[in-house]
């Protein structure tokens, strides 16, 4: 890893936590990555996802955040799929 990259932790939960099969997943980001290039990113390393992901949304730092929103070293991201519940 160069100075250029990032290893960051993105958090997985409901169905996109069942179908990674872990509640957390660690990506390796190029300097002035985007959310939307970390979707991408777990489409490609996690093919069962591509369904789940234009659903999704991205949190980082606890805020949802848009595509071109840029990650920052040692932010704290969570994937969040579409939840239902009565």
């Amino acid at each position: 890893m160069t100075d250029s990259q990032s290893t960051i932790e993105v958090a997985m939960f409901a169905a996109a936590q069942v179908l990674v099969g872990s509640d957390s997943v660690t990506l390796t980001l190029p300097a002035g990555a985007t959310a939307g290039e970390v979707l991408v990113q777990l489409g490609e390393r996690f093919p069962e996802l591509q369904g789940l992901l234009p659903a999704c949304r991205l949190a980082v730092d606890l805020q949802y955040v848009a595509a071109d929103h840029l990650i920052s070293p040692g932010a704290q991201l969570a994937l969040i799929p579409p939840v239902s519940g009565g």
